[in-house]
C-alpha cells in the first residue's frame, strides 16, 4: 500500500485564529489555534504546520499573496491547506491559480473564530482534509461544506456566504 501524502498547512491568519482583546472590546491575533484543532478532532492524516503571516485578509496586500505563492510553490508537499480570511481568499485564490500547477490548493476559513466555542472552524478544516486529499490538483475554497473552484467562487457579502458564479 501506497505510503500517505502528508499535507502541508499554511497559516496566515484570517477570523479562524482571531481572539477576542478584552482590554480594547476588538479581535486580535494571539497564536495560532491549529494545532489545538488538530489535537481536538484527533487528525490522523499526516501534516506540517507553517505560519506564514498573521493577518486579517482585508489586510492583505499583493506582497503577502505573493509570500503565500512561494510558499505554495516551494514546499516539497503536493496536497496544500491555506488558513485565510474569507473577504479576500478568491484574491489569493486567483494568484495561486495562475501560478501554481501540479499540486492541490485547498483555502478554508471561518466565519466565526475558532476561539468562541460556537465557530465553523472545526468543521470547515474538516472539510479542506478531505478536500485536499480527494481532490485533483488545482486551486479550491471550500466553505460550509461545499467546494468551489477559484476561479468560479465569490463571497456574497449580503448573506456571508461563498457562491458559484455559474453552475
Amino acid at each position: 500500500m501506497k505510503e500517505e501524502e502528508p499535507i502541508r498547512i499554511l497559516i496566515t491568519g484570517g477570523t479562524i485564529d482571531k481572539e477576542y482583546d478584552p482590554l480594547t472590546g476588538e479581535l486580535m491575533f494571539a497564536k495560532s489555534h491549529l494545532s489545538n484543532i488538530l489535537s481536538q478532532v484527533r487528525c490522523k492524516a499526516r501534516f506540517a504546520l507553517e505560519e506564514v503571516m498573521f493577518k486579517d485578509s482585508l489586510q492583505m496586500r499583493s506582497s503577502d499573496r505573493e509570500e503565500i505563492l512561494k510558499r505554495c510553490v516551494d514546499c516539497q508537499e503536493n496536497k496544500i491547506i491555506v488558513t485565510h480570511g474569507t473577504d479576500t481568499m478568491v484574491e489569493t485564490g486567483l494568484v495561486l491559480g495562475s501560478h501554481v500547477k501540479g499540486k492541490a490548493i485547498v483555502l478554508v476559513g471561518a466565519m466565526i473564530p475558532y476561539a468562541f466555542g460556537t465557530s465553523d472552524a472545526l468543521f470547515n478544516l474538516g472539510c479542506a482534509f478531505a478536500a485536499v486529499q480527494a481532490l485533483r490538483h488545482g486551486i479550491y475554497i471550500t466553505m460550509n461544506g461545499k467546494i468551489f473552484f477559484w476561479d468560479n467562487v465569490r463571497k456574497n457579502k449580503e448573506s456571508g456566504e461563498f457562491e458559484r458564479l455559474k453552475p
